[in-house]
């Protein structure tokens, strides 16, 4: 009779750092999941869960305070990183990572982003870019490549009308504050393993008190794209590379 042998270590299990039986607040397909899950492991890895403060923002990031088993302060749309700035200078042993949508990020909390990279607060960014604003209904964002139809583009992204879209890690890199800059994504297993790479950099560069570490991750949002999850990977592929190419962009 053969026995079973079990490796412990390839059984998937729930992060210590992720609440257990938070029921999935996102759209069917929508890699908001991957990422945060991401995060909840590096907090593990790194033993951070009792010293971590997150911070997220309006969007659909506004829900990781329902899942992520750390404390968890909510900010004012595009404040998260002014937010957290107060935080972490006031909790100088702590961890502190904000957690947001590119729209909050780079559009209406542009000045908040920057101005904490400039100053070079000892705190981790985490940045999804799906290029529209996935919650409120699949308007433009700062992120919306050209041509791209959205709610509020009906007939396509513009430079006359729009301007260009903002590359946000490059921007970021250009932060003197800046210890870590780079850009990852969701759209295969193996792009999953190399962003959760990026992210635990972002982290570490602010365990050793090195100044603003920062990840931008491409995502797909099948509902706003109206797209299957497949055909979301797959644009995520074939035109959103081409814009926004994936790598450290400082280190």
């Amino acid at each position: 009779m053969q026995t079973e042998t079990r490796n412990e270590n390839l059984i998937f299990k729930i992060p210590k750092s992720l609440k257990e039986g938070t029921k999935f607040p996102f759209c069917p397909g929508c890699d908001h999941g991957v990422a945060v899950r991401l995060v909840a492991e590096i907090l593990d890895e790194f033993n951070l869960r009792e010293k971590t403060i997150a911070v997220s923002s309006i969007g659909c990031s506004v829900m990781l305070y329902d899942w992520v088993n750390t404390d968890c302060v909510e900010a004012p749309h595009g404040r998260a990183l002014a937010a957290a700035t107060g935080v972490k200078r006031t909790n100088t042993d702590k961890c502190v990572f904000t957690y947001q949508g590119d729209g909050d990020f780079a559009s209406i909390g542009l000045a908040e982003s920057m101005h904490a990279a400039l100053r070079g607060e000892n705190i981790t960014a985490i940045c999804i870019n799906n290029t529209t604003y996935g919650m409120t209904g699949g308007q433009a964002g700062p992120t919306t490549i050209m041509g791209q139809v959205t709610t509020t583009s009906p007939t396509g992204r513009n430079k006359e009308y729009y301007g260009y879209p903002i590359k946000i890690a490059e921007q970021i890199a250009l932060c003197e504050g800046t210890a870590f800059a780079a850009r990852g994504s969701l759209d295969t297993v193996l792009n999953i393993r190399k962003t959760k790479e990026l992210i635990k950099k972002a982290f570490e560069v602010q365990l050793q008190g090195l100044g603003f570490g920062f990840v931008e991750i491409l995502s797909s949002c099948p509902t706003n794209w109206r797209m299957t999850p497949q055909e979301s990977h797959e644009r995520i592929r074939k035109e959103l590379f081409s814009v926004y190419p994936l790598g450290v962009y400082k280190e």
